[in-house]
């Protein structure tokens, strides 16, 4: 029987790319059908899993470290100032980059103070300190003035995604296993009211579903299927493309919308 795992790294952040540009054009163009957010489900949850294998196979960690943080700052800048170049309508409010880098940095210290005895109580406190902080961003956002609030995109299941994917690393049944039950919380406590009849019409009711999917962060786990482990080409291009696309994209597609 031929093996299903047949996408590297690279190949599965390409189609990711493509799915995020269709949800990204989904909030910048009110209007288009709500389904389309839902079938990008997986995009955020693949991203936060592709980081972990990162973790595992970068040759510098901080080095990885400090590209998340340095993208996710410039992003933050760049949502900001969306605020006051295109309004509050058609301003920028994505930064993927913020939650991996808090979810990056846990699992950083974390792994530090499984790897060395040397200040193992120091990385311990600044893994759960950071941790911390990601859930209250996650959960209340934190007031940086008038219209600026910092918030973790993907917030929760995005941070929990990759803690458990980082715990039980190198055990594929024990990560698959934990998630699903944590997802299963997850839809229970957090996922979209199932009782149709609360709603005027199954068309309401599909558009609130599509709208609060965001619990369905385990539509990523297919792709694991696919996944031959792999990294593909060491190409720069493959490291950078991302950065730079995901950024120009947002901004490209908010411009459309204001001038159109």
């Amino acid at each position: 029987m031929k093996s299903l795992k047949i996408l590297n790294t690279n190949q599965l952040k390409y189609i990711a790319l493509v799915f995020m540009a269709m949800d990204s054009a989904f909030f910048a163009f009110p209007g288009l059908p709500s389904w389309i957010h839902l079938i990008t489900r997986f995009v955020a949850p693949l991203f936060a899993y592709l980081t972990i294998e990162g973790f595992f196979h970068t040759r510098n960690r901080k080095r990885h470290l400090l590209r998340l943080w340095s993208a996710a700052i410039l992003m933050q800048l760049g949502d900001f100032l969306s605020i006051f170049l295109l309004g509050q309508e058609h301003a920028i409010r994505d930064n993927i980059f913020l939650t991996l880098a808090v979810g990056y940095s846990v699992i950083y210290f974390w792994q530090k103070s499984r790897d060395e005895d040397n200040q193992k109580s120091t990385n311990i406190i600044l893994g759960t300190l950071i941790f911390l902080i990601g859930i209250v961003l996650s959960l209340v956002g934190f007031p940086l003035g008038q219209h600026l609030i910092l918030t973790l995109e993907g917030g929760i299941p995005i941070l929990f995604l990759m803690l458990i994917f980082w715990a039980f690393y190198g055990k594929p049944k024990k990560q698959v296993s934990i998630f699903c039950l944590w997802s299963i919380l997850l839809f229970i406590g957090w996922g979209p009211d199932l009782n149709i009849s609360y709603y005027k019409s199954f068309d309401n009711w599909f558009d609130m579903f599509c709208y609060n999917s965001d619990a369905l962060s385990f539509l990523f786990l297919p792709f694991l299927l696919l996944y031959n482990g792999q990294k593909g080409s060491n190409k720069p291009i493959h490291k950078w493309f991302f950065y730079i696309f995901y950024p120009a994209h947002l901004w490209l597609l908010h411009l459309l919308a204001l001038f159109l």
